[in-house]
C-alpha cells in the first residue's frame, strides 16, 4: 500500500513464470498476468511484471510489448489482503513508471475488468485496446482512498479535469465505448482482446509508432482556464462531504495542472497515505472485506445446495411483493399465495405496473418486461405451491399462526423442499407443528427487499446442513449477502437497534431533547435520527417508557400527525410539545434534567449498540463481530464510513469503550453493563476484528 525499497530481480525472475506467463509473438512480447480469474495485484505479482519488461526492454528482439491479463479480467486492482500492508518493491508507482519509460510501445489489452491498480497500469501503458462490453474504473473513492499509481495525473491528461473527476469521485466503472469517447481508448473491439491488441501492436511495429508516454500528453489539459473551472465545479460539488478522500482526489487532480508530472505523482501518493491511515478508510476497507467474510458460509463443505428455479412466496404485502420482483429481477419463478380473487389482481397488476414503468424508463427491454410477468403467477390455491423449490412465508401476526399456515404450506411440498419464515422470531413456536422442521430456518429480509443487499439467515442447531447450503446458495443468486445466525428472537439487526433505542429513551429521560439526539446522530453519520425512525414505524410498537409514555398521551407517531415531533403541514417537525410532556414525565418521577453533550448522546448510543452486539458474541448468537457490522450497516443506516457498532467500538478502543460502558451503567445496566468479552479483550490486547478471524 505504502512505499518499499529497492528491487530485487533476481527474484523476480523467479516467479516471473508463475505469475506473468510471457510468450513471443513475432517481434511482439505479450506479458500475461496469470492470477486467474480477476488477477489481483499482490507484491510478488507485481515484481515479476516489473522483471518481465525489464527484459522485453532489453531484448533486441522485441520491437513491442502487449500486457494482457488471463481469466475473466485484465486486472481488478489490488488483493484485499495487499490493502493492509507497506508494499515491498516494485511499488506500485515504481511498476507503472517502468511500463511508462519502456522504450518499445507498451499495449494493454483491456478485457473483463480494469479496476484500481489496473487501472494504473492500464493508463502508464502507451497504448490501449479494450473490449467495447469491458469495464474500467477507479473504486478507491469507495474505500476512502486517493487512487495510486499516477492515475490521478495521468487520466487528467488525457480525458481531461472533468472526465477525471467523474471517474475518480464516483467509483463507479464506464464501459469500452465510453472510455474511448474519453479518449482513453485507442481500439475498440468486440471480442479476442488479447488477439486484437496483437495485431496492434504488429501494426505498430510495422508503421514505426514508437512510444507515447501518457505523462507526455497534454490534450486534456489545452485549456488550463477550463480545467480550473471543472475543478472548482467538481469542489462545490463535494464541499459538504463527510469523507476526505474526494477533497484529496480533486486537490490531486489540480495539481496534475500546476506540478510538474513526477511532482504530481509525489502529492497523489502523499494524499494516498494520509487517507489510508484516516479512521474513515480503516473503516470503508473494513466494510468491504466484511461483507465478503460475512457472506461466508461455514460447517457445511461438501454439502450440494439444491437447484432453486421457482421460489413460492406466501403472502401479499410489501414485503411479500419485494421478494418476488428481487426473485424475478434474478431469473427466478414466482408462484404467490394470497387469498381472494380480488386481491391477486391486485398482486398482478402491481408487478405487471412494475415492470411496464421499468420498460417505460428503458431501464430493461419490452421483451425483458414481458418475460418478468410471464414468469410470476399468484394464486389462493396452496397447492400451486406443489412446484416451488424453495418456499418464502412472507405473512404478518403472531408465530402461532404463522406457524399453522406453514403447516397447511408444507403439506403440499415434497420433504426435501426448504421452508422459510422473514420473521425474526418466534422459530421455535412456528416449527412446532412441522412435520419436517430440520428443513425450516429463517430468511429475515429487509423492506424494501428488492433493494437491501443483506439478509439474516437464521438457523437452529437441527437444520439440514443441506437446507442451510440451499438457502445460502439461493439469496447468493439473489444478489444478497446472506449473514448466518442462530435463530433466536431479535436475530441481530433488531436485537442490537432496539439497545440504541434504550439508549435514546434513557437520554430523554436524563434531559436530552428529540431534536438534539437526533441532530447528534445524523452528525455522526446516520442518514435520520432514532427519534424520527421511531416516529416512522410508531410509538406504540416501542416498548421505551417514554415512547410508550408519548403513545398514551396521543402521539403515536409520524403516521397521527404527532409522536417525538408535531408534524404540520407545511412546517418542519417540532419536538417542542413533546419535550414539554417529557418535562412533565421528568417532574413526576423526580428526575432532575441534565445537560447532556452531542458526543455524551452519541457514545450511550453507540455503545449501548455495540454493547449488545457483545451480549450476541458471547451467547453465540453470531459467530464474528463483522457479521453485526454488515447487517447494521446495510439494514440499518450505519454509517459505512464508521464500519459498523463493532468497528466503532474498537476504532475508540477497547479500554475506553469499556470505561464509558460501566460509567453508563450506573443508569441503566441491563443496557450498558459491559458483557464479559469487553474484559477478555483487553487482557489478551485484542480488538473485535481479532474474532473476525475465525
Amino acid at each position: 500500500m505504502r512505499e518499499g525499497q529497492s528491487v530485487d530481480v533476481a527474484q523476480g525472475e523467479s516467479l516471473a513464470g508463475e505469475m506473468v506467463q510471457v510468450r513471443r509473438d513475432g517481434a511482439v512480447a505479450v506479458l500475461r498476468l496469470s492470477r486467474p480469474p480477476v488477477n489481483t495485484i499482490t507484491d510478488a505479482m507485481r515484481l515479476a511484471l516489473f522483471t518481465a519488461i525489464e527484459d522485453a526492454d532489453h531484448d533486441p528482439d522485441v520491437h513491442a510489448i502487449v500486457v494482457a491479463g488471463e481469466g475473466a479480467s485484465f486486472c481488478t486492482g489490488y488483493a484485499p489482503d495487499a490493502l493492509s500492508h507497506i508494499e515491498a518493491a516494485p511499488t506500485l508507482n515504481t511498476l507503472c513508471d517502468r511500463i511508462e519509460a519502456c522504450g518499445k510501445p507498451v499495449v494493454a489489452a483491456l478485457h473483463g475488468s480494469t479496476l484500481e491498480a489496473g487501472l494504473a497500469l492500464a493508463m502508464a501503458a502507451h497504448y490501449r485496446v479494450m473490449g467495447r462490453a469491458a469495464r474500467l474504473g477507479a473504486p478507491e473513492v469507495s474505500f476512502g482512498l486517493v487512487p495510486g499509481g499516477g492515475v490521478t495525473q495521468r487520466l487528467p491528461r488525457l480525458a481531461g479535469a472533468d472526465a477525471a473527476l467523474a471517474l475518480l469521485l464516483s467509483g463507479r466503472p464506464i464501459d469500452g465505448v465510453q472510455a474511448q469517447k474519453l479518449g482513453l481508448v485507442d481500439e475498440l473491439v468486440q471480442k479476442k482482446v488479447g488477439d486484437e491488441a496483437v495485431a496492434f501492436a504488429h501494426h505498430l511495429v510495422e508503421s514505426k509508432k514508437g512510444p507515447r508516454p501518457s505523462r507526455d500528453v497534454t490534450r486534456g489539459m489545452a485549456d488550463g482556464a477550463r480545467f480550473l473551472t471543472e475543478i472548482a465545479a467538481r469542489r462545490m460539488e463535494i464541499r459538504g462531504a463527510r469523507i476526505e478522500a474526494p477533497k484529496h482526489i480533486v486537490d490531486c487532480v489540480e495539481a496534475a495542472l500546476m506540478m510538474p508530472f513526477d511532482a504530481g505523482v509525489w502529492r497523489e501518493q502523499a494524499a494516498r497515505e494520509d487517507c489510508f491511515a484516516s479512521p474513515q478508510s480503516n473503516a470503508l476497507r473494513h466494510a468491504y472485506l466484511a461483507e465478503r467474510q460475512a457472506a461466508r458460509l461455514s460447517g457445511v463443505d461438501g454439502v450440494e445446495p439444491a437447484e432453486v428455479v421457482t421460489l413460492g412466496i406466501v403472502g401479499t404485502g410489501t414485503l411479500a411483493l419485494g421478494i418476488a420482483v428481487a426473485a424475478l429481477d434474478h431469473g427466478f419463478h414466482v408462484r404467490l399465495l394470497g387469498n381472494g380473487a380480488d386481491q391477486l389482481v391486485v398482486v398482478q397488476n402491481r408487478i405487471e405496473a412494475a415492470y411496464t414503468r421499468a420498460a417505460q424508463q428503458g431501464q430493461i427491454s419490452p421483451e425483458l418486461r414481458d418475460a418478468r410477468v410471464a414468469a410470476f403467477t399468484a394464486s389462493a390455491r396452496v397447492d400451486s405451491l406443489a412446484a416451488a423449490d424453495l418456499v418464502i412465508e412472507a405473512t404478518q401476526g403472531n408465530a402461532a399462526t404463522r406457524g399453522r399456515l406453514l403447516a397447511r404450506v408444507e403439506e403440499f411440498l415434497p420433504e426435501d423442499v426448504v421452508l422459510a419464515t422473514v420473521a425474526d422470531r418466534g422459530f421455535d413456536v412456528m416449527a412446532r407443528d412441522l412435520a419436517h422442521p430440520e428443513r425450516f430456518l429463517g430468511l429475515h429480509f429487509f423492506a424494501p427487499a428488492q433493494m437491501i443487499r443483506v439478509v439474516e439467515l437464521a438457523h437452529s442447531d437441527g437444520v439440514a446442513p443441506k437446507a442451510l447450503a440451499t438457502a445460502h446458495g439461493f439469496l447468493r443468486r439473489l444478489g444478497k449477502i446472506p449473514v448466518t445466525v442462530s435463530a433466536t428472537d431479535g436475530l441481530i439487526a433488531n436485537v442490537v437497534q432496539e439497545a440504541g433505542w434504550a439508549a435514546v429513551d434513557v437520554a430523554l429521560l436524563m434531559g436530552a431533547r428529540p431534536a438534539q439526539i437526533d441532530q447528534a446522530m445524523r452528525a455522526y453519520g446516520f442518514p435520520a435520527g432514532p427519534c424520527e425512525a421511531m416516529d416512522a414505524l410508531g410509538l406504540s410498537y416501542m416498548t421505551g417508557a417514554v415512547a410508550q409514555y408519548l403513545a398514551e398521551k396521543g402521539r403515536g407517531g409520524k403516521a397521527t400527525g404527532a409522536g417525538f415531533y408535531d408534524y404540520v403541514d407545511g412546517a418542519g417537525p417540532d419536538d417542542s410539545r413533546a419535550e414539554a410532556l417529557l418535562a412533565e414525565l421528568r417532574a413526576d418521577g423526580g428526575i432532575p434534567a441534565l445537560a447532556l453533550s452531542d458526543t455524551d448522546i452519541v457514545e450511550r448510543i453507540i455503545l449501548a449498540e455495540a454493547n449488545a452486539g457483545a451480549r450476541l458474541l458471547e451467547r453465540g448468537v453470531v459467530a464474528r463481530p463483522v457479521d453485526i457490522d454488515v447487517v447494521m450497516m446495510i439494514a440499518k443506516g450505519y454509517p459505512r464510513w464508521r464500519g459498523g457498532p463493532m468497528q466503532s467500538a474498537d476504532a475508540m478502543g477497547i479500554v475506553a469503550a469499556e470505561k464509558r460502558l460501566l460509567a453508563f451503567a450506573k443508569a441503566a445496566p441491563d443496557i450498558w453493563a459491559p458483557a464479559t468479552i469487553w474484559r477478555a479483550l483487553f487482557k489478551n490486547g485484542d480488538r473485535f476484528e481479532k474474532l473476525n478471524q475465525i
